[in-house]
């Protein structure tokens, strides 16, 4: 099965909200196939491109996707793998999550791909409560459970294996 290294930012703003970005691509579905009915929301990120490493990506990302392009960028904080099937073909996500900070909150959406714009319904930030008490669906989905000790600065030494 082929891999995809992933870079995904855990983009805190000055009040400590996440930044996520709610999407439905019908070109990805589970392991079997399956799409999701309804959108979710997802951190910011992508597919690292050849020669890239985790930071370089992660700033490409959040530029492209954010314009935001005087972020801090820190450390990997988290891991996961998980199978998606991407356009017909299964693919090991290898998803590596790396804290970043800005005091910027606006965003520019015109660095986006046409398919960021075919599949990118939203993008918010939000309080640790407000994703704790979603019922929105959030990948990954342990995500609000490993956010307080981020949100204290407690960043593990290296990166944890969280669930998908």
């Amino acid at each position: 099965m082929l891999p995809r290294k992933t870079a995904r930012v855990l983009l805190f703003d000055g009040d400590n909200r996440l930044l996520l970005i709610r999407m439905h691509d019908p070109d990805v579905g589970d392991a079997s196939g399956k799409v999701l009915e309804r959108a979710y929301w997802v951190t910011i990120g992508g597919e690292m491109e050849p020669g890239e490493d985790i930071a370089i990506a992660a700033r490409r990302e959040l530029l492209e996707e954010t314009g935001l392009a005087n972020s801090w960028i820190g450390p990997p904080v988290w891991t996961t793998e998980h199978v998606l099937c991407v356009h017909g073909k299964n693919r090991l996500m290898q998803e590596t999550f790396v804290l970043a900070r800005t005091d910027t909150t606006g965003l520019d959406r015109s660095g986006w791909t046409e398919l960021e714009r075919a599949v990118i319904r939203d993008m918010k930030w939000w309080t640790l409560g407000e994703l704790t008490q979603t019922r929105d669906l959030i990948f990954p989905t342990s995500l609000a459970a490993h956010l307080p000790a981020l949100i204290a600065g407690d960043i593990p030494a290296s990166p944890l294996a969280i669930a998908p």
